[in-house]
């Protein structure tokens, strides 16, 4: 029964979306669909599990840094006007103050040794570095006469107060945040979960019988994609054109996932069949292809509160496609800052000329050198949309919108491949 509804219903009778929207409306559809999909789950790990992990709480000081005044180096703490008052004859040194210890106040007309990051006794205004003084007969001389109030002392507070924002939540963690949370004395912190992504690709070609066996690629491709921006990805791959098998494998994955991603049988031929099925299985159409070279047939479509992304097949095609709207889309599910993910166009000058057709956006693989202070951006030779050599020799791409030309010596920007 399931096989006979498939076949009756083709991807164009079922899907009532807009078909063939330029770039920037499709961005605008994905963008207001994502104001209605809730974000991730929130989850608590340890700090040393954090690293990579979206932050999911903002995170405030609850004790300053410094939490109290200490010192820059290793030297001797006294106070000034003691030292000034004392001239040649010095101030007798009474101890020694290392990191770790709570130090008695400073007496009258004297000084203490002290060590790199050690508190500073109470009435102390300065530290002189260690070879910058000498002691002799258990007093310190200063070689120079380089006392001055807060020399090499770092005040309680100058880094951050308690009360201070540290980290707020969207915040992508890495190495540089850890310190933070380590010294606020946290063990664990709230990041998003990380989303489950099933990736699957279909085809006769792929399965282990067909006479023209070829390799699947783009699975591989878009997982180690899908990963590096923290993803849980699962590969599967739907080796037959039946229509009910493709079925079977979606329906898991939608169990499985949070987002589903299909790649190739999106287009229009005879085995194309995952509009079909995912019509039936109850998905809305968002939009059904795309204004773009590479990647026209381009479908998003959304089941209950997943989201579907319909990639092309074609391997440099399904790259860029996930470039433009699956990474993004996932930045969205976390709340990521978009500081803190955006791509940073670098700008250069051209060394190609192009001229995009007037109602296709394209997305050229470019190579950005840097010469003598010169950045310059060239076209990476391509075969077309199922290229994939081109990918490991591109170091981002160039986005030449609909009816633009761009000339040799204009400036235009690169956007790098996210990583």
């Amino acid at each position: 029964m399931v096989g006979s509804l498939l076949a009756s219903a083709t991807p164009e009778q079922k899907c009532t979306a807009p078909d063939m929207v330029g770039y920037d409306e499709a961005q605008a559809l994905l963008a207001a669909c994502m104001q209605n999909i809730p974000l991730l789950p929130i989850e608590f790990v340890s700090i040393a599990q954090a690293d990579g992990r979206i932050l999911a709480e903002d995170v405030r000081a609850v004790m300053p840094r410094p939490e109290a005044d200490i010192s820059a180096m290793d030297g001797y703490a006294f106070r000034c006007a003691d030292m000034e008052k004392a001239g040649n004859t010095g101030l007798p040194l009474v101890g020694q103050i290392a990191a770790g210890d709570t130090p008695p106040p400073l007496g009258q007309d004297v000084a203490y040794g002290i060590l790199t990051g050690a508190r500073l006794p109470v009435g102390a205004d300065c530290v002189v570095a260690q070879e910058r003084a000498s002691i002799t007969d258990g007093r310190v001389h200063l070689r120079e006469q380089t006392a001055r109030s807060g020399l090499n002392v770092r005040r309680k507070g100058e880094e951050f107060c308690k009360g201070d924002m540290l980290l707020e939540h969207g915040q992508k963690l890495d190495w540089r945040h850890l310190p933070i949370l380590v010294h606020q004395g946290k063990k664990q912190v709230a990041v998003y979960k990380r989303p489950k992504i099933c990736v699957v690709a279909n085809g006769a070609e792929f399965g282990a019988t067909a006479t023209e066996y070829r390799t699947e690629l783009n699975t591989q491709l878009l997982a180690a994609m899908l990963q590096s921006k923290g993803a849980l990805v699962t590969r599967y791959v739907c080796g037959s054109d039946s229509a009910e098998d493709l079925h079977k494998l979606l329906y898991q994955c939608v169990q499985e996932a949070d987002i589903l991603i299909t790649t190739g049988g999106i287009s229009v031929g005879q085995t194309d069949h995952v509009l079909s099925v995912l019509n039936q299985m109850g998905a809305k159409c968002l939009f059904r292809r795309v204004k773009i070279r590479p990647g026209k047939p381009m479908t998003v479509m959304q089941l209950g509160q997943k989201m579907v992304f319909c990639l092309p097949g074609n391997p440099a095609a399904a790259a860029i496609c996930a470039q433009l709207f699956v990474v993004p889309f996932l930045h969205c599910l976390a709340d990521e800052k978009p500081e803190a993910n955006a791509s940073i166009a670098t700008e250069g000058q051209s060394r190609f000329s192009y001229v995009a057709a007037t109602d296709t956006t394209c997305f050229l693989p470019v190579h950005f050198t840097e010469n003598k202070g010169e950045n310059s951006i060239s076209l990476v030779p391509s075969v077309g949309a199922s290229d994939i050599l081109c990918l490991t020799r591109a170091t981002g791409f160039v986005k030449v919108s609909a009816g633009e030309t761009l000339q040799v010596g204009d400036m235009c920007q690169m956007i790098p491949f996210t990583s």
